[in-house]
């Protein structure tokens, strides 16, 4: 399974043996095997990904096959998201549909810079991928499928989204991805160092350490202020990105872009708010 896909050994943080345990190994697989993009994910991969004895991974996944939330390729002895998943996603679908609001923002960030412009979520300890718009260049950086993950911190989306989230839930983060920094060649402190930086400019840059040839530059949308309306309790936090090969992105032509990803952050925490207002009036 592709590395970028994993989630963080659950004996990094030990749990109850309880029912919750239970809860947090299932949750932990389904991250998984979603994260697998519908190639399937093996039996081995699962339980190294997520640090269960395989005998654990595979009486939990004939479960969830059993109950249609996972599907068996026996052929390939993998595993993909099954139909209730799905019936289930279609059940929980935000009242504010963030995808769609955010692709217009997406498609001006592609057209003005000619690169790729991308926007991540939080999701548990991770940076989705939500959705991705290409840019006219002839070369095209795409580090990133929609709906690939990697550790709050790595990259430039990724920190941003950290960048924007309380300090206490960010410690958290950080601490919690600790041990899975070094298979990015990154530590805590480096990624601590990182943050301050970004923080201090408003913007957060990677530097081809993750993709060779590759720079980013990325900043959290500014949704702290906006949670108190109904529509957005839940919202994540969320960052703009724009991708291109590094030397479209050295001085001072990074600085121009990313005045344009905090003017776009601004407009698209606005139409956040628009929205929400106008989910609360239909309501009452």
């Amino acid at each position: 399974m592709d590395s970028d896909l994993t989630t963080a050994s659950l004996a990094a943080a030990p749990l109850p043996r309880d029912g919750a345990q239970t809860i947090h190994r299932v949750a932990a697989l389904l991250r998984e095997i979603v994260a697998a993009r519908g190639q399937g994910a093996s039996l081995g991969a699962l339980a190294a990904a997520t640090g269960l004895a395989r005998p654990t991974a595979h009486r939990m996944l004939q479960a969830l096959v059993a109950e249609q939330m996972l599907a068996q390729e026996v052929a390939e002895r993998t595993y993909r998201p099954g139909p209730l998943l799905y019936e289930l996603g279609l059940a929980a679908a935000p009242r504010l549909d963030l995808r769609a609001l955010c692709r217009p923002s997406l498609e001006r960030l592609a057209e003005q810079s000619g690169d790729s412009a991308y926007l991540t979520i939080r999701s548990g300890p991770d940076a989705l991928c939500l959705d991705r718009c290409e840019g006219g260049f002839p070369i095209k950086a795409l580090p990133l499928e929609i709906g690939n993950r990697r550790p709050l911190g790595v990259g430039a989306g990724a920190l941003a989204v950290l960048a924007g989230l309380p300090a206490a839930e960010a410690e958290a983060a950080l601490a919690g991805n600790a041990a899975r920094y070094p298979r990015y060649r990154l530590t805590e402190t480096r990624v601590r160092e990182a943050l301050a930086q970004a923080r201090r400019d408003r913007f957060s840059v990677s530097t081809g350490r993750f993709v060779a040839r590759y720079r980013g530059v990325a900043v959290p949308v500014p949704l702290p202020a906006l949670r108190g309306l109904p529509a957005l309790r839940g919202l994540p936090a969320a960052s703009l990105s724009v991708v291109a090969i590094s030397e479209r992105l050295a001085p001072p032509r990074l600085e121009r872009v990313a005045r344009l990803l905090l003017r776009e952050a601004a407009a698209l925490a606005a139409i956040l708010a628009r929205s929400a207002l106008q989910d609360a009036e239909a309501i009452r």
